[in-house]
């Protein structure tokens, strides 16, 4: 059903707004929809979150259902989510974290006439739990589109649910250009006005590969003032990584700034190369930011990086846990001003022509659209 002014009633739903790369698609497209056509309500299942708090500060209203003192009383935030699609005549609900799906379909049981649309962010299927891998599997069920972030993401789903490949979707990740800061106060920061700042972005979990990064920079601690690598972020790992860091004595190499509000503006500038040694991925939006603030990308070959990245023309790419094949990406990088440059501007080009954020929201009022027009986009005759 529609507002009387014939705008699509639109809920992205998620578990909270903390930081992540889900949560950033999520503010992107927030920020970025037609408002001329798509009447948006975001809810959280549990807790806001500091994206959330962000996109509140710019005036969104956000709906938090959780109550923090009864976090066990599951059904009590079905119905609140129920009770919600109902007041607010929700045509499509677009959900974005494994606990809002299947709340999301318990919902669509009750009113089918609400159309439930599901983007998978999660990329190292099919190494999940039982118990997520079950959620997912029945809310796929209840779903009128399922989209993933990329081509590697969307195979590995097939495999574990053993979808057809064609009514997976896919929808590549989009980011801001960044505007052009020239990330000198940032160097000052972190003590690298004369050295080569090799820098990545990330929240301090196991899969990013942080370890590796810490042995990599290793191999470049006796060159002195030459070179400098900061990681930007926050996270459980964050005492393991520091002890790590003192063991292999690298307190002098290796800076941990934490959390940084706009990183990707304030700190990304900053770097010289940009540095992601993870070990899974599905589309990384550091990956892409970096691009798009024309740094020179080290990346391993995970997820869609292989997509992304065209090896030796706008980035490196080395096979994930090679320390040796990731210290001699760098050092190229490093020996060769020229080579940094020239990554940097065609990293730059290709993340403005292809991977922006308003080429994903577009695709995603696309798919809102064909379902309120067509309905559910699995047959193949409805695929766009």
């Amino acid at each position: 059903m529609r507002t009387r002014d014939h705008r699509i009633n639109l809920m992205i739903a998620v578990e909270c707004l903390h930081i992540g790369g889900a949560e950033v698609v999520i503010q992107r497209i927030a920020q970025t929809i037609d408002q001329r056509l798509f009447n948006l309500t975001i809810c959280c299942m549990k807790v806001l979150g500091s994206i959330g708090d962000s996109l509140a500060e710019e005036g969104f209203e956000i709906i938090v259902l959780g109550n923090p003192d009864n976090r066990r009383v599951r059904y009590l935030t079905t119905i609140k989510l129920l009770k919600l699609l109902r007041s607010r005549r929700i045509d499509i609900i677009h959900t974005h974290t494994t606990d809002a799906f299947f709340e999301a379909a318990a919902c669509t049981l009750v009113l089918p006439r609400v159309r439930l649309v599901h983007t998978f962010h999660f990329g190292n299927y099919p190494h999940i739990t039982f118990h997520r891998k079950w959620m997912e599997g029945i809310s796929s069920r209840f779903a009128d589109c399922l989209v993933a972030v990329g081509n590697v993401q969307r195979e590995q789903l097939c495999a574990t649910y053993g979808f057809r490949k064609r009514p997976v979707l896919c929808v590549w990740n989009g980011v801001s250009v960044a505007a052009k800061h020239d990330g000198w106060a940032f160097r000052k920061a972190v003590g690298a006005e004369n050295h080569v700042l090799i820098g990545v972005t990330s929240t301090m979990i196991a899969q990013k590969g942080l370890f590796d990064f810490l042995k990599v920079a290793r191999q470049f601690r006796d060159e002195g003032d030459r070179v400098r690598f900061v990681v930007v972020g926050e996270g459980p790992l964050r005492a393991q990584l520091t002890a790590a860091r003192r063991e292999l004595d690298l307190e002098d190499t290796v800076v941990f700034t934490g959390w940084m509000e706009n990183a990707s503006e304030v700190a990304v500038p900053a770097f010289d190369v940009f540095f992601q040694p993870s070990l899974w991925e599905a589309m990384s939006i550091a990956l892409l930011e970096a691009m798009a603030a024309g740094k020179p990308v080290v990346a391993s070959r995970v997820g869609e990086a292989p997509y992304i990245v065209a090896d030796g023309q706008d980035g490196l790419l080395v096979d994930p846990g090679d320390i040796d094949g990731m210290a001699a990406a760098i050092r190229r990088l490093v020996d060769d001003p020229g080579l940094r440059s020239r990554l940097g501007k065609a990293a730059s080009e290709k993340a403005t022509r292809r991977f922006t954020v308003q080429r994903m929201t577009r695709a995603y009022e696309e798919i809102y659209q064909a379902l309120m027009r067509d309905g559910p986009l699995f047959s193949d005759s409805r695929i766009r």
